[in-house]
């Protein structure tokens, strides 16, 4: 199982807060491309950052390191 660390790519409006660039998460997974299980990343920005990241913003916002 590979862990993969997102991070923002550009500094965004979420809902009203402003999420700087940078801001990562670290997510484990099976598939070798992360964003095939988005909803991962959006659980995980919810439990460690409390930000409501939505599918379109998962793909087009992030990075993988």
């Amino acid at each position: 199982m590979a862990v993969f660390e997102i991070k923002t790519k550009e500094r965004m409006n979420v809902d009203g807060e402003f999420v700087d660039k940078g801001l990562s998460v670290q997510v484990s997974t099976m598939s070798a491309n992360p964003f095939d299980e988005v909803d991962k990343i959006h659980k995980a920005f919810m439990r460690v950052h409390g930000l409501d990241l939505k599918s379109g913003y998962a793909n087009e916002s992030c990075t993988i390191s």
